[in-house]
């Protein structure tokens, strides 16, 4: 059965999320030997993770406004051309500013993806976009099975072996996408970039906004201290080795895989606020957990917890889309995403900095406290004011 052009699309855009989340995952799983082979600290290490995150906070309103005038193919294209270049650049890294920098550039490339990648998939799925940006989530979540290959790559060659191969992959990913997608919004004749902007900041002024903010705001920490130290916690506090703690990841990733296409439509269909409720407090009691258990196979079993968290982020997105108006709609997911990383991405660098003078279990057990919040701000809002989402 011949595939439609909509679905290559969604397939193409699936592929270079895939490629964003792997690389950027197998960076975390690596750390410990990265830290060990460059001589820094875990402090250096989450103040280099939290400039990856401010860079791809930043890139991403521009990189919506931008594919909002010239398309949302050749935005993609740069992103992707951007963060290949990064994985050779970590291959190469023989110090802490050259890590450092290819951070920077991985930050700018993987930024310029996401607002214009979801912005794509609503052009495209009008009806069902809760579903077909489950199924690109899920496509992001085969992506924690890729540390499992860097940690068996490292451990038989060395680390900056797989940041090569990683890099190819993702030029060919590049061209992949160039060939199998067209332009999927129609152009503006004439644009006022002041006037995209100021409807990039006006979204702040819808209170149903606003209140989604805040609580997507916990939920982004939580998420980053997730992805930037979930391996290395179980390397340093659970003794997992690089290839078990890749695994848990995988499992993590395997959940998404089958959680994500399932719960966005049934955020399609249900309240969306209820459900992002359930999945944070689901995720906050198995954080708790994870902290209190030491036996390896039983963390293996509970890394499929964190996965419900991974669901709420299209459910986010979808329920952004349905507030947004089509025109400059990128511009404003790109506001909205760029001030929201903003904020979140000093969590790896609080992370790094209580790992180094307390243990990795303070930080994480905050995690669940912050899941904590956002389920009790969401279920506030929806048993007084009885809003639906």
């Amino acid at each position: 059965m011949k595939l439609s052009k909509d679905y290559i699309t969604l397939c193409c855009v699936s592929l270079a999320w895939f490629l964003i989340l792997s690389g950027r995952y197998s960076i975390s799983n690596l750390l410990p030997k990265i830290i060990n082979d460059l001589n820094f600290s875990w402090t250096q290490a989450g103040i280099a993770l939290t400039t990856m995150w401010l860079f791809y906070a930043i890139t991403q309103f521009p990189a919506g406004i931008y594919s909002d005038i010239k398309g949302r193919k050749i935005s993609i294209l740069l992103a992707i051309s951007v963060f290949s270049f990064s994985y050779l650049i970590v291959g190469f890294s023989v110090n802490y500013i050259m890590f450092f920098l290819a951070l920077v550039f991985l930050g700018i490339g993987t930024g310029g993806y996401p607002a214009v990648g979801i912005s794509m998939i609503t052009d495209i799925f009008k009806e069902k976009r809760g579903k077909a940006l489950g199924v690109r989530d899920s496509a992001g979540s085969l992506a924690y099975g890729v540390p499992i290959l860097a940690a068996i790559i490292a451990s038989y060659y060395n680390w900056r072996f797989f940041f090569f191969l990683w890099s190819a992959v993702s030029f060919i990913g590049l061209y992949l996408f160039y060939i199998g997608t067209t332009e999927s919004t129609e152009l503006p004749d004439t644009v006022s970039v002041k006037e995209r902007i100021i409807d990039g900041v006006s979204i702040f002024k819808n209170k149903s906004i606003q209140l989604m903010f805040i609580v997507n705001l916990f939920i982004a920490i939580t998420w980053i201290s997730y992805m930037s130290f979930f391996p290395a916690y179980l390397i340093v506090s659970k003794g997992f080795t690089e290839i078990q703690a890749a695994i848990a990841l995988g499992i993590l990733g395997i959940g998404g895989f089958i959680l994500k296409p399932i719960i966005g439509s049934l955020s399609d269909k249900y309240n969306k606020k209820i459900i992002i409720i359930i999945l944070s407090i689901v995720t906050a009691i198995g954080t708790i957990a994870i902290i209190n258990t030491t036996n390896l196979y039983l963390i293996l079993l509970m890394s499929f917890i964190p996965a419900f968290a991974t669901a709420i982020f299209p459910i986010i997105s979808s329920f952004l889309m349905d507030l947004f108006e089509e025109k400059g709609r990128a511009g404003k997911l790109g506001f909205y995403r760029s001030t929201l990383i903003l904020l979140a991405s000093p969590a790896s660098s609080i992370i790094g900095f209580l790992a180094d003078n307390y243990n990795f279990n303070v930080p994480f057990f905050g995690i669940s406290i912050i899941l904590f919040i956002a389920a009790a701000i969401l279920l506030f809002n929806v048993i007084f004011f009885n809003k639906k989402g």
